[in-house]
């Protein structure tokens, strides 16, 4: 038997057996957002060690993976990752700049002050620790592609991480009701992170993906007779009201309005693409609703003080978010360095403000905190960058029906991301940051994904994975 052929443009050997390649490539749509999951139980990996012990081995997957000749060839399929790679090298470069003297306007003065090197980030080993974050982001979104390449091994993956944010739910519920969280949550499911609103947006995510796939279940099994529909899409049903549950027992008010405008988007364009599945998405709407009106109904008091104290909460964030738009437009070139935000804080304190900022150890607009960490140069990229690969996915999703109700349910999944992180903290978190990088990269690769892949047998997938 001669030699496996190695694909074109491979110039990295290939180290691999076939067993080994196989074996890999059958466990990485589960051990990834495993391994995300896991990390959300550890306060979501916020604390530096963890984060990077997390990010570290992330990484090494990522290493590991592109041993393989078979899927750098996936990845090099995929367009346009010039412009995604220049965009995030500038981003990590800009940052690095800020550990030099040398940028306009000098370095910042407190190096002076302190007797140390200068340099223009206010806090230079947390600096160099987000660079280090941002470096584990990019291994997780080359991961996420890896995933998406194919469409067998694309809808392996979303099926799995249904799977296992199944599991989490109900490990999280479980610790919620037997008084056993890490984080008190003040009453609320706090899912592991160090506060609820993260939990929010995670079960957020979670409840989009998940409607996505019963609405894909319910096409495919168009023409079955009713009881091997119900059969197809009750496991799927379940996981969707256990997501709803969750997501009101956070009681993230943002995070609650964000995953609502997000489905309402989804389903109207869903609606709006088949119009055979219109009663059926109006259904799953309606389901949604029922379940949330019976949750409320049964005299739960949390709702009402959560949304009764939302005055008090946005007058707290508007003073806060003036107090560092102005340190914003005080250094608006390059910022103050990465991480720099406790630093930034404590400075532009004042009697007027302090009962606002000394509470504020962390910002809940993560667009703002971009601007004030690493300026116009360091946020200009970064947006672009989430623009770019959100921008391409939906074009390419428009243009080809392969996969389009899973690729729109990963954009309203975004979309629900996107809206929280303007008023909370969901991307202060790491193993969060590191769930919607998967899910960017998945639906980046999957909305222009090759058709063949390896078996989606692994894990239990076959109970949700319809067949190709």
């Amino acid at each position: 038997m001669g030699p496996r052929a190695r694909p074109a443009g491979s110039d990295f050997p290939d180290w691999t057996s076939p067993a080994l390649s196989s074996a890999l490539r059958r466990a990485a749509p589960g051990l990834v957002p495993a391994t995300i999951f896991l990390a959300h139980f550890f306060y979501g990996a916020a604390l530096d060690l963890p984060a990077l012990v997390l990010f570290a081995g992330l990484s090494a997957m990522a290493s590991i993976a592109l041993m393989f000749g078979r899927e750098r060839a996936e990845l090099a399929r995929l367009t346009p990752t010039g412009t995604i790679l220049a965009l995030f090298a500038a981003v990590v470069l800009v940052a690095a700049w800020t550990l030099t003297p040398a940028v306009p306007g000098g370095p910042h003065p407190i190096w002076d002050w302190a007797g140390l090197p200068p340099a223009a980030t206010m806090n230079r080993s947390a600096t160099v620790i987000e660079i280090l974050k941002l470096l584990g982001l990019g291994s997780v979104f080359v991961l996420g592609c890896l995933l998406g390449a194919t469409s067998e091994r694309g809808r392996a993956t979303i099926g799995l991480i249904l799977a296992l944010g199944g599991l989490y739910a109900l490990v999280s519920l479980g610790l919620f009701v037997s008084g056993s969280q890490i984080a008190s949550g003040g009453g609320r499911l706090a899912g592991g992170f160090y506060t609820p609103n993260v939990a929010g947006a995670q079960f957020g995510v979670l409840l989009i993906l998940s409607s996505a796939w019963m609405v894909r279940q319910w096409r495919r099994s168009s023409g079955q007779t009713p009881t091997d529909r119900i059969t197809v899409l009750a496991p799927v049903a379940a996981l969707l009201i256990l997501f709803l549950a969750c997501l009101l027992l956070t009681a993230s008010r943002a995070a609650i309005t964000a995953t609502l405008v997000a489905a309402l988007i989804f389903l109207g364009g869903s609606a709006l693409d088949d119009r055979r599945s219109r009663w059926p998405l109006l259904a799953l709407g309606g389901l949604s609703i029922l379940v949330a009106v019976l949750f409320l109904a049964q005299g739960n008091t949390l709702f009402a003080d959560r949304f009764g104290l939302l005055a008090q909460a946005d007058g707290t964030r508007s003073i806060v978010a003036a107090a560092h738009w102005r340190a914003f437009l005080d250094a608006p070139l390059l910022g103050y360095g990465l991480g720099s935000y406790p630093q930034v804080n404590n400075q532009i304190m004042t009697a007027a403000n302090a009962p606002a900022l000394s509470v504020s150890v962390i910002q809940h607009n993560a667009y703002l905190q971009w601007l004030e960490e690493a300026g116009l140069l360091g946020a200009t990229p970064m947006f672009a960058l989430i623009g770019v690969i959100l921008g391409v996915t939906a074009w390419r999703a428009i243009r080809r029906p392969r996969n389009r109700t899973l690729v729109a349910g990963l954009l309203s999944a975004s979309l629900v991301v996107l809206l929280h992180a303007a008023v909370d903290v969901p991307l202060n978190t790491p193993s969060f940051e590191a769930f919607w990088c998967l899910l960017l990269g998945l639906g980046f690769a999957l909305s222009q994904a090759q058709p063949r892949s390896f078996s989606t047998r692994s894990f239990g997938a076959r109970h949700l994975v319809p067949p190709p």
